[in-house]
Order: C-alpha cells, then sequence, then structure tokens
C-alpha cells in the first residue's frame, strides 16, 4: 500500500510538471464531471509506427482524474490495452479505465483469436474492438500486407468471426479506418450478429468521409456516430465536404467551424459520441480538449442535456456503463 501511495504521488508531480499540460488551468474551466474519453491515444507504443505520444497510459488516467472526468478509453494501433487500463486501473482509483484492440497486422489482422484473449483480460477492461486503422486496405490501396475487411462487396469470414466473438462477449465495434462501403456492410452484419454497442470512427475527420445518408443510415441500423475534437476539431477540415475549417486563433491545434457543428445538428445528439482522439505532442491534453469543445457547443446553442448526451450518456451507453 505504502508502495502504491509512494507511485501516485511520483505520478502527479511528473504531471505537473509537464510543460503544455495547462493542469493547473483544470479547476478554473467548465466541470467535467461525468465525461468518457472512447478515443485517447497513450505511450507506451512500438516504434513500428512512427507516432508519438505525449502522455503514458499512466499519466492519461492522471489528467482524466485531475481534471475530474469519470473514464477513459486508452488506444494503440499495435497491441491491445485492456492489460494497460487493468494494471493502471489498480494504480489510480476513482477514475474507469478500459482499453481495447486495433485489428491491425500487428495482432494478426482480422484475428478472433485475438479479439477473444483481449475480451477475457483480467478485470473486464477490454470494452472495445477497433477495425483496422493506419493497416486499413482503404488506406493503403495497392500496398501488400494490408488488412482487408472485405472483398468484393462481402465481408471476408474472419471479419464475421470477429462480429461473432464481440456479440458473445457483448463488448463494443469500431469501425476503424473502412471504407464507407465497407462500414455500412459490417454495421449491418454486426447487428445480425448481435452487436449491441456499435460507433462509426470519426466519419467526418482524417480522411475518413461518409455522406450524411450513410451517417443516417447506420444510426437507423443502430450505431452511433464519433464526432473528435483533435486535429480540425469540430469543422471536419480537409474532410468536411467542402466546407472550409475555422481555426481557432487562440490555440491553432485545435479549431472549430461549421461542418461538425452542422453534423451533429442534422445527426441529433442522441446519435453522437464526441471524443477527443488525442495524446500527441504539441496539442492540449484530453480534458482540455473538452473544455475547448464544451464552450463552443454552448455557444452555438446546445443544451446542457445534449452537451450530456454526447460526453456521458452515449459514451456510459457504449461500454455498458450504468
Amino acid at each position: 500500500m505504502r508502495l502504491r501511495i509512494w507511485m501516485l504521488a511520483v505520478v502527479l508531480a511528473s504531471l505537473l510538471c509537464l510543460p503544455g499540460t495547462g493542469l493547473a488551468q483544470g479547476k478554473a474551466a467548465p466541470s467535467l464531471a461525468g465525461i468518457i474519453d472512447i478515443h485517447a491515444h497513450a505511450a507506451p507504443q512500438s516504434a513500428a509506427l512512427n507516432f508519438q505520444r505525449q502522455f503514458d497510459a499512466i499519466q492519461a488516467v492522471q489528467i482524466a482524474k485531475i481534471y475530474g472526468m469519470r473514464g477513459i478509453v486508452l488506444k494503440e494501433h499495435t497491441t491491445e490495452t485492456a492489460s494497460w487500463a487493468y494494471l493502471v486501473s489498480q494504480m489510480i482509483p476513482g477514475v474507469e479505465v478500459f482499453g481495447g484492440i486495433v485489428l491491425n497486422r500487428y495482432v494478426g489482422g482480422m484475428n478472433p483469436s485475438a479479439v477473444e484473449a483481449m475480451a477475457l483480460t483480467r478485470g473486464g477492461r477490454g470494452k472495445v474492438v477497433y477495425l483496422p486503422t493506419m493497416d486499413a486496405e482503404y488506406r493503403n490501396e495497392g500496398q501488400p500486407g494490408r488488412v482487408a475487411v472485405s472483398r468484393n462487396g462481402q465481408l471476408l469470414p474472419e471479419t464475421l468471426q470477429v462480429l461473432q466473438v464481440i456479440a458473445k462477449h457483448n463488448i463494443g465495434l469500431s469501425t476503424g479506418h473502412v471504407s464507407p462501403d465497407e462500414v455500412m456492410l459490417v454495421v449491418r452484419a454486426a447487428k445480425a450478429a448481435g452487436v449491441n454497442k456499435i460507433y462509426v470512427q470519426h466519419p467526418n475527420h482524417g480522411g475518413l468521409v461518409m455522406s450524411m445518408t450513410q451517417m443516417k443510415e447506420a444510426v437507423r441500423l443502430g450505431a452511433m456516430i464519433e464526432v473528435v475534437t483533435s486535429g480540425d476539431g469540430l469543422t471536419g477540415g480537409p474532410a468536411g465536404r467542402g466546407v472550409p475549417a475555422v481555426v481557432n486563433a487562440e490555440n491553432p491545434t485545435m479549431d472549430y467551424g461549421p461542418q461538425k457543428i452542422a453534423d451533429i445538428r442534422a445527426l441529433g445528439p442522441a446519435n453522437v459520441i464526441l471524443s477527443t482522439d488525442l495524446g500527441q505532442p504539441g496539442r492540449v491534453n484530453y480534458a482540455e480538449a473538452y473544455e475547448m469543445a464544451l464552450a463552443v457547443l454552448v455557444k452555438e446553442g446546445f443544451t446542457q442535456a445534449e452537451i450530456d448526451l454526447m460526453t456521458k450518456t452515449n459514451p456510459a451507453r457504449f461500454l455498458g456503463l450504468q
């Protein structure tokens, strides 16, 4: 017990000394109590991908705790994070910490056995299965060794097997970086397989562009739509279907403009999950991103009840929390 208390003290001290995290500002901003970030990148990450992370898993969870957030889901493109979540939850009580597995080539691609093992991680902290992201065939056309989920308009047998494992363990599915057409195939098949928790991963951000018709159809089929605050903020930026981004001059790493706000209104807050997709160096931390996003949403006329749906109720429902 003394060792655990000492370790927590060291973590807290290190966070308070981190440049650019803005932890001292946490209490001056609107309350983040109840907010769950279902898309938070953290270290340690493999050097297999040329990505950098500003915070490790311990620091990420400590940030959530300092700002009073309810929970956080740790994500890494090359490995499962359910074991991370279990270990960090033992060190830092008072925050609901979860992980998952991204089905890139590093875990064998569409590998139902890897999904099963993640779902059975001690503590039940494995909550999300992400379809391929950086290795998705859609992002890497013509490159060898990439991960396919479909062929000629039909889902592959291994994709269907993965959906069956997800349904068996009643965990959540994220559509990753697959194509818009594949998203629709997957959502339909997932519902048929008994998967009850689905979100379409940022379909208006990062080069993943779905039409409003497609997003509404995914919602009709039972999926929620993720809107992220990172990079191009609530605008959609280059993926904003023709609407230019509006940069926030006070913080050029976050910008807010019309497209993502319009998407939220068109879809309805009851069908949206607001996450950060953050953890990259040089950007605000997860909690600061929510502070900025909440201010924009209030200014745009969203009610507190609508904001709570997107940041608290819907993420909790996706994770199977009360």
